[in-house]
């Protein structure tokens, strides 16, 4: 054998070698992460299996033409506002940027609440008033264009809005001012399935709430000053009522005397009346 087919063989060798090198080196790779992470337990709670050398040997290397073997292709995902996020393990996690949703309490109206009934519906909020510490009225009433039954129904803020102007200012002693242009409100309508629902509410108030009292206590919270005007203004009814019974006393004495002066008059003319009947008598018997 000459030198240069020697030469050949070794070189011939080599490639060979070189060759069934890669899958060795690919199979002593493949068992150490086999190893290290465990491939027959779970990995971030899901359980992947047993898994051969041969599987993962036939999918290193990529090719268009097998089914079956699946890449660590993290799924993306958009949110509302077209941010995209990802966590380690692949999956999707919540945007940091986008807040967290609410839990609406039962005890507090809310778009999308459903009552049997309008009288139900104002039983609620009345209610929810009173915890909050404000006081309802009753506002716009819809009516059905076709039989004239309710269907919609306002209920707002007793201090929604603002006082019209009186006429009779200048006579009229005002009371003191109450509404403060208080927006909150909540408008329920009744749906096709006989329901009532809220279609819109307003939490927010204007002025200052007094939570956990009671519908009189937020009046006397509203007119700090009225409890006192109340008992002047009953002192002073208690005087002019001991007054009036003292009128209608000498009312009474004065229409006692008219009538005795009346008994008296009668009987005066009475008198005279008499006496001039038996003057007349007298003179008739006279001349006879």
């Amino acid at each position: 054998m000459n030198l240069l087919s020697l030469h050949g063989t070794q070189k011939h060798k080599s490639k060979f070698s070189q060759s069934r090198s890669l899958p060795t080196t690919i199979e002593f790779a493949s068992a150490s992460i086999l190893m290290e992470f465990g491939i027959d337990g779970s990995i971030n709670g899901e359980t992947v299996g047993n898994v051969t050398l041969e599987q993962i040997n036939s999918c290193s290397t990529p090719d268009e033409n097998k089914v079956g073997c699946s890449s660590f292709n993290p799924a993306y995902k958009h949110d509302h506002d077209d941010n995209i996020t990802q966590d380690s393990s692949g999956g999707d996690t919540i945007p940091s940027g986008i807040p967290a949703v609410s839990v609406v309490s039962a005890d507090e109206p809310y778009v999308g609440q459903e009552f049997d009934s309008e009288a139900a519906a104002h039983a609620f909020y009345n209610a929810y008033a009173t915890r909050v510490g404000f006081i309802i009225r009753v506002s716009k009433l819809s009516r059905s264009r076709r039989d004239g039954s309710a269907i919609g129904r306002a209920l707002v803020c007793n201090r929604e809005g603002y006082r019209m102007p009186d006429k009779r200012e200048k006579i009229v002693r005002q009371r003191a001012e109450t509404r403060v242009g208080c927006r909150a409100m909540i408008l329920v309508r009744k749906v096709s399935s006989g329901k009532w629902v809220v279609t819109k509410f307003i939490q927010e108030h204007t002025h200052p709430l007094t939570p956990g009292k009671g519908r009189r206590d937020c009046i006397y919270e509203q007119y700090p000053n009225e409890h006192d005007k109340i008992r002047e203004l009953s002192q002073q009814l208690a005087i002019e009522k001991k007054r009036s019974a003292t009128y209608k006393r000498h009312l009474e004495l004065i229409f006692e005397h008219i009538e005795e002066h009346n008994e008296s008059l009668s009987k005066k003319i009475q008198h005279i009346v008499d006496s001039v009947k038996e003057m007349e008598t007298k003179e008739q018997q006279s001349h006879r």
